[in-house]
This record gives structure tokens, sequence and C-alpha cells, in this order.
């Protein structure tokens, strides 16, 4: 109904091409399957020539009769679409006659991808109708009078399996069709209801299968929701630049055919592009500020290496990927997403790397200044002291820890020389803060790919960010563990303790301490796991695992 193609449009008028046909009304359902194939949509010959073809087999209509209807019929509406479309198009045109021509003659229809032959019966026609698709055989056996219909559009759908490209709108036609013959199915089941205990059983399926097409439809409506990602990138990309007149935009091809329309080019001042002969050169991208592109796969891994040179990724809009199984929660079932549409926005500084590989001209040294070491060792005295002036107050069944007041730290006191917060003893305690109430906040969670993502481009909060590096040390001691390698002052064993001083001492002092697994956490915080993981098949988890062995034999270096 939101979709203003050819199959919508050439709905109404084959339903009332089939009510003419079921009435006995020739001349009109002639005239209905005329406009129907000839204005919309060509491969209703099929259809609709089965059920012409019933009629002259029945002798119900001569070919004499036949030609005397289609041939006026015919070159009238052939000449109102030509003279209408070519007046739109301003060339001369029979639009269904070139769709015909590219689809069938040319094949080229499969350039949209292909399906196997049985998809229409095993995906399509279960989705769109389903519990109702298994009460069609029997309101078929049933029903006498429907079967010549009901069989005419089950070999419409399987003489259309032949042509490659196969997408549900194909066969729109056919719903109305089959769930008349699932209503005689129910209505015959509920007529039987009183005879025996098992027609009661039935008679209860059929209402019952009312109400799982309900739920059923609902949740098709949610997975539906996450195949718009081009529509979602869009709307995005207005909300981020919102206050930026100067934006000119490319849409590619996916993100066209995904919820981008015309209606969504809100922006006066904005230059939108679908040129589809976009082939990403130097020149071609010069000409843009942003970028909506098909997220990073094993077929564009090429161009998404060229393209990171130039543009920044402001974020992923994900889509829907399949449906998993959960045990843990109320709902059984979990649709599952992944990246598909990337937000690209043209670097503004002519260098090529992210500002988070950069380094301070007085950081190339390897070695660290005096004056930065004395800082440090002051920030970490000062550490020590706050922890040190924790009480314990015992009772007679608990010992109860009184924590300090939250430390500030001043920028001046963390270097002068760095600008970024986020490091050393400061992040070292605000982990150690989240650490010790993770049970009631966001690291608890399982990491995804959009965490790591807004940590790279430093799209996110103090406190996010501190949880999200808290996560991945989770991840990397999970897997030294799980490898058999002991860690020292392993954080999991460090929420066991929760009785003494020195407990809370060792949880700072082993964070302080592992040197190795911190420095893991500052490079994997500016990574793009897009460049190392196939992020389609492979989960964040198992990615970062992967980066970490990585790191550990050498194959990816320090920064």
């Amino acid at each position: 109904m939101t979709r203003p193609l050819p199959n919508v449009f050439a709905l109404p008028f084959v339903l009332y091409a089939i009510a003419y046909w079921m009435r006995g009304q020739t001349k009109p359902f002639i005239i209905c399957s005329g406009i129907s194939i000839i204005v919309f949509r060509s491969e209703l010959a099929i259809f609709l020539g089965l059920l012409l073809a019933l009629d002259l087999l029945q002798q119900k209509l001569s070919i004499d009769g036949l030609l005397k209807i289609a041939l006026p019929a015919g070159l009238c509406i052939l000449a109102s679409t030509v003279l209408v479309d070519s007046f739109f198009w301003r060339r001369l045109l029979w639009p269904e006659g070139e769709v015909l021509w590219y689809n069938t003659i040319l094949n080229k229809s499969s350039n949209w991808g292909t399906s196997p032959f049985l998809w229409y019966f095993y995906s399509a026609l279960p989705r769109a109708m389903g519990a109702s698709l298994a009460f069609v055989p029997i309101g078929i056996y049933f029903e006498r009078r429907l079967r010549p219909l009901a069989l005419c559009a089950v070999a419409f759908v399987l003489l259309y399996s032949i042509l490659p490209h196969k997408e549900l709108r194909f066969i729109i036609y056919v719903f109305p069709v089959l769930n008349i013959a699932a209503a005689c199915g129910c209505e015959r089941l509920w007529m039987n209801r009183a005879k025996s205990a098992w027609h009661s059983f039935l008679a209860i399926l059929a209402v019952a299968h009312l109400l799982f097409n309900m739920v059923m439809t609902i949740f098709l409506l949610v997975v539906s929701g996450t195949n718009y990602p081009g529509g979602a990138a869009l709307s995005r990309l207005h909300r981020l630049e919102v206050a930026n007149p100067n934006v000119s935009v490319h849409i590619a091809n996916l993100a066209a055919q995904s919820g981008v329309s015309r209606f969504m080019e809100i922006k006066s001042d904005w230059i939108y592009s679908k040129d589809e002969t976009m082939n990403y050169t130097q020149a071609e991208i010069a000409n843009y500020s942003h970028l909506l592109v098909e997220a990073k796969n094993k077929n564009n891994a090429e161009l998404w290496a060229t393209l990171q040179e130039d543009f920044e990724i402001l974020e992923f809009i994900d889509c829907f990927n399949s449906i998993g199984i959960q045990y843990n929660s109320i709902l059984p079932v979990r649709i599952k997403t992944k990246p598909c549409i990337g937000i690209l926005k043209k670097r503004l500084n002519v260098e090529k790397a992210s500002r988070h590989q950069k380094k301070p001209a007085k950081d190339k040294d390897s070695k660290e200044s005096p004056k930065n070491k004395r800082k440090k060792d002051k920030i970490e005295a000062g550490v020590s002291k706050q922890y040190q002036d924790m009480s314990l107050v015992e009772d007679e069944t608990k010992v109860i820890i009184k924590e300090p007041e939250p430390i500030e730290i001043p920028k001046q006191m963390a270097g002068l020389e760095d600008d970024d917060d986020d490091d050393g003893i400061v992040a070292t305690v605000e982990e150690t803060s989240l650490e010790q109430n993770a049970d009631g906040i966001e690291a608890t969670k399982e990491i995804n790919f959009q965490e790591l993502r807004n940590l790279a481009l430093d799209h996110t909060t103090r406190k996010s960010r501190a949880a999200t590096k808290l996560k991945i040390r989770k991840i990397i001691e999970q897997h030294y563990r799980s490898k058999g390698r002991p860690i020292e002052n392993d954080s999991a064993e460090q929420h066991k303790t929760t009785g003494a001083r020195t407990g809370m001492r060792q949880s700072v002092k082993s964070i302080i301490k592992q040197e190795k697994i911190k420095e893991m956490i500052e490079q994997i915080a500016t990574m793009d796991l897009t460049r190392i993981c196939d992020l389609e098949k492979t989960s964040t988890k198992d990615c970062l695992k992967q980066v970490i062995d990585k790191i550990d034999d050498g194959s990816i270096k320090a920064n």
C-alpha cells in the first residue's frame, strides 16, 4: 500500500478482472485484463491468459468473439499509455514494453539478484499468508467451483518461477485468490464442528490460526522496519548536519533501494545525487561532502580502503541480517542486524590518518620526559593516598567498605602535552569505579560494533568510554583464561574480594601493573575492525579475540 509500484496499481484491475471472470462477464474481463497487462505488468498475461484459455477450452467464448473485443480495446489502451508516458518522459515510449524487453527478451532482470526456483513456494507464500496457507488445499478439495481459479493461480506462480529474479510483489495478485481458498476451507471446518470432538478441534484450529497470523504479521512488521537502512541513514545525516548548509551527498544504489525517496530531500540548500554511473574515482568523490555507501564486505573492500583515505566514518546504519533463538528472555526470538549503510564525511584536514593515530611532536621519542614522569608519579601518589584513607567498618556479620569521594584530577596535572582526558591514571581510576558497580551499569552488557566505532571516533561520553574499555579488558582476560594463560590480579578474581582493604588496593594496583593489557586496550580503541574482520560473518566479540591473537603474535604492531 505504501509502494506506488506498477504491481500495486495493477492489483485493483486484476481483482476486477477476476470478479468479472467469475460472473461470466467476458467483455469487462478482457478490458480490465488489457489495462493490467499493457499499462502496468506484462507478466499478468500468464495469469489472466490462463483464465481466458479456460473459457476458450470450455467454449464459453469463441476466438472470433475474443478478437472483436480484444483488438480494439488493446489498441486504445496501448495508444493511451504511449501518449501519456511519452509526454512525461519526453520521448516516444511504451514503458511496459521496455520492461518486457529488458526482463524477458534480454533476460537482464537477474542483474538485480536471483533466487532458487522454488523460492516463491517456500519463502514468499508462507510469509505472505502465514498459517492460512495450510487451509488452501482443504478449500480446493471441498469447493469444486474454486478449483479452476486456484489452480490457475498456482500455475502462474510455478511458471513465473522460471524467471531467476524473484520478488514477493511479483505474485501479489494470487494472494486474494489463495485466501478465498483458505476461507472456504475454514468455513467447511466450522460448519462440521458439531459432528465429533475431532471436528471441534479442527474448527478451533481454524479460528486460532487467525490469531497466529496476527502475531506473525506484527513480528514481520518489526522485521520489515529494519529493511530500510537507506532511509534511516539519510534521516540520520539530516540530524548530524542540521546546521550545515553546504552538504552534497551521493546516495549509493543500496541506500536508494532501501528507503531513500524524493520525499526525504527536505533540505533545499543541499545537493542530493543518485548518480548510478558513480565509480568513486578521485575526480567524482571530490564533488561530494558526504557519501551513503554500502557497508564494507568482501566485494567492496578495495573501494572502502580508497574511500577511507579521504572520508571519515560518521556512523553505520544496521539492517536485518537473520532471526536468532534466545533462551534467557521472555521473547524466544530476536532480530539480528548487521552494519549495512555507512555515512561518510569528507575529512577537513589534508592528512589521511585518523586523529587517534596522530602523536604530538614531543611524544615521538619512546622515552617519557622527566617532567611528565614527575607529574605522573605525583598523580599515582595522590591516588594511592586517596585509597589508603578508606575506612573499614566491621560488623558482627559483614564488612562494609566506605568508598572515598570521587577523585578530580586537573588536566594540567594529567600532562600539558596530551589533551586526552581518557589517558593514563584517569582512565584507570574511572574504569575501577565502573568495575566496582558493574552489576548496575552498561558495562555488563555484551559489547557491540557500534560501541567500538563510537570509541574510535571519540563519539562517547566519559562514562561510556570507560565502560567500553572495561568490556574490552574483560574480553581480553576471558580469552587468556580460555587459553590457559594466567593473568596477574585478574579482574574476575578481584570481584570475589569484598572484605579487606588490601583487596581494594590490589584492584587499583592490578590495573596500573597490567601494562600489556592496558596498551592492548588503547590500541584496540583506535582500530577500525572492518579492516580486520568480516563483520557479516563474525561477531564483534570473536573479532576482538582475533585481534588479541594478532597483537600477541606481532601481526598487528602497536601504533
